[in-house]
């Protein structure tokens, strides 16, 4: 004989689900803005992403994708990428590991490889093609490439020209190195006036007017390198 039983009653719960933990959301993959580590009076003058910095110069391999920055002082590559074939590390306290200071480059080459073209950029040039490779010579020997396979060519063309355009100005004074030397030392001097003036009641009169050519001499006969 078979036995009919009655079908068990379905159960629905009414309860929220379990919000996410922290391992869960902490599991996403976050994305990281490349940002530039500026002095104080630095500013970014042009920019371009999807850029790709030769190392070897006989393979791609190595190649490092990032971001390309210059700013009134410098030329920065942001990057991700840990430096291949290094042996050992080291920190400057003004530049960074693909930092590259305006001052130090000696000449610009750009490149197009479909239309076979080259240039040596100078300042105020124009640019009638758009790059696909820039070629940094510097001073101190170094030879520095940067591909825009993947760059918008608008964008790329930009940046070159102003890398041209603050690297060579016109008078010299007008490096950021100057206007930033300038800046600390007038804040130096005025600090040290400050301080000179707010204790003068203590100080006879003779010895604080003494005091005072000396300060103005010494700031005349510096100089400042």
């Amino acid at each position: 004989m078979f036995s009919l039983k009655p079908p068990r009653p379905t159960f629905r719960s009414y309860l929220l689900p379990p919000p996410q933990t922290d391992d869960k959301i902490n599991s996403e993959p976050k994305i990281k803005k490349l940002e530039p580590v500026l002095l104080p009076g630095e500013i970014v003058v042009n920019e371009v992403n999807f850029v790709r910095k030769c190392i070897a110069t006989d393979t791609s391999q190595y190649d490092l994708w990032g971001k390309l920055i210059c700013s009134n002082f410098k030329i920065s590559f942001i990057t991700d990428d840990p430096m291949p074939l290094q042996k050992f590390h080291y920190r400057n306290l003004l530049l960074g590991e693909h930092d590259v200071p305006l001052t130090c480059i000696e000449q610009i080459v750009t490149v197009n490889d479909h239309k076979r073209k080259q240039k040596v950029l100078g300042p105020n040039q124009k640019l009638k093609f758009n790059p696909t490779e820039l070629i940094i010579y510097c001073k101190d020997f170094r030879i520095v490439r940067f591909r825009f396979d993947e760059s918008g060519p608008e964008s790329a063309k930009k940046v070159c020209l102003a890398i041209a355009h603050y690297s060579q100005p016109t008078d010299l004074q007008l490096l950021f190195a100057f206007e930033y030397v300038g800046k600390k030392y007038h804040n130096s001097v005025s600090l040290l006036l400050l301080s000179i003036f707010s204790c003068r009641e203590s100080m006879q009169t003779k010895h604080f007017r003494n005091t005072i050519k000396q300060i103005f001499k010494w700031g005349q006969n510096m100089v400042v390198y």
